[in-house]
């Protein structure tokens, strides 16, 4: 059995991550995100990352080591009565 590595978790500046999150299909917005979180793969590459944006969106892609990867996005609300 192959021994997988240790994902690094690490904090990009959101304006640097805007462009892979909309090569992936994440909806444009007028918004950088206010945090970026990484993990990385021993080699560097980006494994998984998660942009959380001020207007409550959450996007999280994770990145297969084949190249395809997935996107899930999520809106967090907050109901008042």
């Amino acid at each position: 059995m192959r021994k997988r590595g240790k994902l690094r978790r690490v904090q990009l500046i959101p304006a640097n991550a805007v462009a892979l999150l909309q090569e992936a299909g994440v909806v444009s917005r007028d918004q950088d995100p206010e945090t970026v979180m990484a993990w990385l793969t021993p080699s560097g590459n980006p494994a998984r990352i998660i942009a959380r944006f001020p207007d409550g969106w959450r996007a999280d892609l994770r990145i297969r080591t084949d190249g395809s990867f997935s996107l899930t996005q999520s809106l967090k609300l907050q109901v008042t009565q």
